[in-house]
């Protein structure tokens, strides 16, 4: 997390209907999605495991994971970064998603296992970050790695994408709760960009969700505006949260009139709820802990 607009971090208690996530701390930094300068603040726990359920009711209340953080935007006026969801049993793909299902079908074999990480998985992973996302993309070596996409709270299954030849051309990286999948990350070989990879990933992991009988499949945040966050509001049967509740997005597409103003009233409804759920009034400084002289230790 950046730290430009740095304060001191800070620690709140966590939401009352989640104390398995201990103390949560509050840090400072710079947008990720618009990079303006604008600043932002979030609040993240470190809980070691949650169950299925228990990172579900986690993110019922807009929280999300990366890692083995579990964290909330709570910037100052803003919530532009708005959890959203598929109804699994309501969902039917638009004309233009049933192209790319069409074009695709039957062009890779796909399984789910473990997470892995190794030298095929880096060098794929690599290329995409350089390819998608150029002079904003996340680090590739192993550390890196491990930290955002094999470490984890809770249940995480891998989906691997190969060709014929059994090349690896896809990764896809989901949290497994009892009533739902949570899409962490997906990432391709960025010389199949015509084919639409990212789109046809979350129209194969909706269908999982409805095989494997889950309730909801969760896309993450969306990010009006944001030009690699605002298509996940392309989906039918897509929920955002207001800081209260689920709302059924009127349409598709984050330029529908109806669409707009649904996510602009449940970012107004989700800043008012989150400054009771998580109480920065109550945010003491983060404790620093010395570092213990290894001299001493030797005595």
């Amino acid at each position: 997390m950046s730290m430009s607009h740095e304060r001191a971090p800070r620690v709140i208690p966590p939401p009352a209907t989640l104390p398995s996530l201990g103390p949560l701390v509050v840090v400072d930094g710079d947008c990720a999605y618009f990079h303006d300068g604008r600043p932002t603040c979030t609040a993240f726990a470190l809980p070691g495991h949650l169950s299925g359920s228990e990172y579900q009711a986690a993110m019922n209340i807009g929280m999300r994971r990366s890692g083995t953080v579990v964290y909330r935007p709570i910037c100052d006026g803003c919530r532009r970064c708005q959890p959203i969801r598929v109804r699994v049993g309501d969902f039917v793909p638009s004309r233009s998603q049933k192209r790319v299902q069409k074009r695709v079908d039957g062009m890779f074999q796909v399984r789910w296992g473990r997470p892995i990480l190794d030298d095929e998985h880096l060098e794929l992973y690599a290329r995409y970050q350089a390819g998608q996302h150029g002079e904003h993309a996340q680090s590739a070596d192993e550390k890196s790695y491990r930290r955002f996409l094999i470490d984890s709270v809770t249940d995480t299954i891998e989906l691997s994408w190969r060709d014929e030849d059994g090349t690896l051309i896809g990764v896809g990286i989901l949290d497994v709760t009892p009533d739902s999948l949570s899409s962490v990350y997906f990432y391709w070989d960025p010389t199949l960009r015509k084919l639409s990879l990212g789109t046809y990933s979350a129209l194969y992991e909706i269908e999982l969700a409805r095989r494997w009988k889950k309730r909801f499949y969760y896309l993450g945040y969306l990010v009006a505006g944001s030009k690699t966050m605002s298509y996940k509001a392309d989906f039918a049967a897509t929920e955002v949260w207001t800081g209260h509740n689920w709302d059924a997005l009127d349409g598709r597409g984050v330029e529908a009139p109806g669409v707009q103003r649904q996510l602009k009233q449940a970012e107004v409804q989700a800043i008012h709820a989150d400054m009771s759920r998580f109480s920065l009034s109550d945010a003491r400084p983060l404790p620093i802990v010395a570092e213990e002289d290894d001299d001493e230790d030797d005595l």
